[in-house]
Order: structure tokens, then C-alpha cells, then sequence
């Protein structure tokens, strides 16, 4: 597979499509693959509850959605051409074969750059399309937070797929997974990707301070990523 003609995703269909078609070009044990398949049954439940109605913004959800995706299909997209992944990714790319690497680590690390990275991003870029702000409170920030929910849904069948097999039998193994799903802290992670959402947005009309905060921004996140694959 190539990067050529990989467009951007414009709804949660070509989001899992382009999941399915990373899926069946990795090997199952590929960190890149570990994760994509996380996220991917996490985009399945969103969506899901999408339809339901969950969310009361209108196309917000589903749009950050997407855009949320893209960043991930960026860097994915970068790799595969040969080109630098961007800092907050490169861990997991770097990583992806190491070896006696517990596949949660590769997971976490992935939650952790397209999370603490990605999300602000992603917000940014949705509240622009459709022509709001990024306010607390506001009807998009409590579908956000709303968000988490679906994410509780999904964290005990996902941490379920990580202690299958010869490693459910190892005591060490088990309280690491319990660790890592608790230390990692998705709410508080996500509840900071909107506040970092929030300085992106006051800092648009400030092109040298958007980058520079950018830029530590990805090397911090990934500084964080390295020490979840040691």
C-alpha cells in the first residue's frame, strides 16, 4: 500500500474504511496496528452513538471526529512514504517492532500523541469549519465532554483484548495493565486537550507563538511517549 491518492477522511465511513485498510496491510503484533485497532472500535462506538443522538451540537462530534482521524492518517501516511513523522508520533513509529514490548505500552503511546497532540488540533480545526469558538460550556464543549462516556463504554472490552491469552496468567502483567489504563487518565487528558484547544485558538492571530508552542507541544508529548515504550 501507498500514501498516493490518500486524501483526507470526509466522514466517520471513510474513517473506519481507512482503519479496515491499515488493519489488513499490518501484522497483527505491529504497534502501529495495536493501536489502530483500539481506535478503530473506539470510532465504531462513537459513531454509534452518534446515531443514536447522544450529542445535542449538531455535526460537531462527528466532524472533530474526523478531523481528529486525518491526524492520525497524516502521520501514519508519513511514515509510509519515508517521510519524518512529526514528534509526538515518531515514539510509536520509531517502536512499533520492539521488542518484549507489552502490546498496552503500544497502545498507551498512541493514546497519548493523538490525544495530548492530536485533540487540540483536531478541536481547532472543527470549531473553525463551523464557526464557533472553543467555550466552556458551550453546547460543542459538552458534547466533548460527553465523549467520555462512550470512551468508559469501550475501556474494559479494549483492556480485555490486552489480557487474553498466556500473558492473563501473569500477576505482573495484569496489575500493568490496570496501571497503565488508570495512570494514563483519559478524562483529565482529554479535559487538558481542550484547554490546550482553547490557547491554540487565542494564539491564531500569533503565527511565531503558534508554532513555537506547537513545537514543544510535540516534543513534550513525545519526550512522554518514549517513556511508555521503555
Amino acid at each position: 500500500m501507498t500514501s498516493t491518492g490518500w486524501a483526507d477522511a470526509q466522514s466517520i465511513d471513510d474513517v473506519l474504511e481507512r482503519m479496515a485498510t491499515i488493519e489488513a496491510a499490518l501484522p497483527s503484533e505491529d504497534g502501529v496496528a495495536t493501536f489502530n485497532r483500539m481506535y478503530q472500535q473506539v470510532t465504531r462506538l462513537v459513531d454509534v452513538a452518534i446515531d443514536q443522538g447522544r450529542f445535542g451540537a449538531g455535526p460537531f462530534l462527528g466532524r472533530l471526529d474526523v478531523h481528529f482521524a486525518n491526524l492520525f492518517f497524516d502521520a501514519y501516511a508519513a511514515d509510509l512514504d519515508g517521510r519524518e513523522v512529526n514528534d509526538a508520533w515518531a515514539p510509536l513509529f520509531d517502536n512499533r517492532r520492539k521488542p518484549r514490548t507489552h502490546p498496552i505500552q503500544f497502545a498507551l503511546a498512541g493514546m497519548n500523541a493523538h490525544i495530548c497532540h492530536d485533540l487540540p488540533s483536531a478541536v481547532v480545526l472543527t470549531c473553525r469549519e463551523l464557526g464557533v469558538d472553543p467555550v466552556d460550556d458551550s453546547p460543542e464543549h459538552v458534547d466533548f465532554s460527553t465523549t467520555n462516556s462512550v470512551l468508559e463504554e469501550a475501556a474494559d472490552e479494549i483492556k480485555s483484548w490486552f489480557s487474553n491469552g498466556v500473558v492473563a496468567r501473569l500477576d505482573e502483567i495484569g496489575g500493568r495493565l490496570d496501571d497503565g489504563f488508570a495512570m494514563f487518565g483519559i478524562h483529565v487528558a482529554r479535559a487538558g486537550a481542550w484547554q490546550v484547544a482553547q490557547m491554540l485558538w487565542d494564539l491564531a492571530d500569533n503565527p511565531r507563538l503558534d508554532a513555537m508552542f506547537r513545537g514543544n507541544l510535540g516534543r513534550g508529548v513525545g519526550l512522554a511517549s518514549r517513556g511508555i515504550l521503555i
